[in-house]
């Protein structure tokens, strides 16, 4: 490791000499979506990706996209990748060099080197890879049953000490399971069979449906309720928090920007929602996280998610609330993300329609 950090350490004045020699190995260029590609195990399954998609032609400007150059054998030896953020700049390079059962990548970013890993393989398969960057440094060891991947040990400056577990049959990856001192988490799981994604978010609305309106009554509103909002992550809909303001509050939000009194993050009263524990719940984020990873034009999984929480908001606001709250003429129940993106679709896709009309008539949209 001290070796390798000597070597990081070089990397500043190598960037042109390295680039050069791998590009002189490219035979072909392919586009691919993000992630990429990697040689690690597991490296992907760990955090719900899917290693990237060879593309035909490159995507528009706006999206995430690699370019990834092979050599006459077919390994990958450059990898630019492109930011959609930055209309199609190039932000990221990595440059890799293969010597025998030694394999090197170096990857750099307009600001210069960001780490060196040097990959280690025996008979075909990787026995470990030791990397040194910016921040701090890391080693992981690889273990196999038959030739596929069975154990991975991971060690990060800063970090405890973990273990993943990957389980196999032979339709392939059962389940992957991290330790961490006493803490066991399970990082994937394969949907038993039969799954049906569609029929398990509808029992997430009525999971979601039993728990809001408990969330709402502990809600500590001065007045008259007009917004129940369910505040979330747009990569992450099945995490959210429930806000509520009266009328007096919106109208006051409304004075200074008439989109911050749709905004839950400007709410005083908030509240969490949990389901986290559950089962169901985690393997339907799971899968709707793959849907993401493996969607090269639209973020699959979050549109589903945010689908979900739109009929619950619909189903909730045809409930009769009187009895649990003092409400406002103009009440709604309507999901959110945090950044407003979704909330006119949101509102169009969850508020009854003569609802929506008189809020359109008295300007609070």
């Amino acid at each position: 490791m001290d070796d390798l950090a000597r070597r990081f350490a070089q990397l500043a004045g190598e960037y042109d000499s390295r680039k050069r020699a791998a590009t002189a190995l490219v035979g072909r260029w392919d586009w691919y979506t993000w992630p990429g590609l990697d040689l690690r195990p597991l490296h992907f399954e760990r955090d719900l990706l899917k290693a990237g998609r060879r593309l035909d032609d490159r995507p528009p400007v706006d999206r995430d996209v690699l370019r990834i150059g092979f050599d006459a054998e077919g390994r990958a030896v450059v990898t630019e990748q492109y930011s959609g953020f930055l209309h199609g700049r190039l932000y990221y390079e990595t440059f890799v060099r293969y010597d025998g059962d030694v394999v090197e990548a170096a990857h750099f970013d307009r600001g210069g080197p960001i780490y060196l890993h040097e990959y280690r393989f025996g008979d075909g398969l990787m026995r470990s890879a030791d990397m040194v960057a910016r921040r701090g440094s890391g080693r992981e060891s690889y273990a196999y049953a038959d030739g596929r991947i069975s154990r991975v040990e991971i060690e990060h400056d800063g970090r405890a000490a973990s273990v993943l577990t990957a389980e196999h049959d032979k339709s392939g990856l059962v389940r992957v399971v991290e330790v961490t001192g006493r803490r066991s988490q399970v990082r994937y799981e394969r949907p038993p069979a039969g799954f049906d994604l569609d029929a398990e978010c509808r029992s997430i609305e009525d999971a979601f449906l039993a728990l809001i309106p408990d969330a709402v009554a502990g809600l500590v509103i001065d007045g008259p309720v007009a917004r129940v909002a369910l505040s979330y992550y747009r990569s992450d809909t099945l995490s959210f928090e429930v806000h509520g303001a009266t009328e007096e509050e919106c109208i006051a939000l409304a004075a200074i920007d008439a989109r911050a009194a749709w905004s839950p993050a400007d709410f005083e009263a908030g509240a969490d929602v949990n389901l986290d524990d559950a089962p169901l719940v985690r393997l339907v984020r799971q899968e709707l996280a793959l849907l993401n990873a493996d969607d090269v034009d639209d973020a699959a999984g979050s549109e589903v998610g945010r689908r979900l929480l739109c009929a619950v908001a619909a189903r909730l606001n045809h409930r009769d609330w009187s009895d649990m709250l003092p409400v406002a003429d103009d009440f709604v129940v309507y999901p959110v993300d945090l950044e407003l993106v979704d909330l006119e679709r949101n509102l169009a896709d969850c508020v009854p329609p003569h609802r929506f009309a008189r809020l359109r008539e008295r300007r609070l949209l």
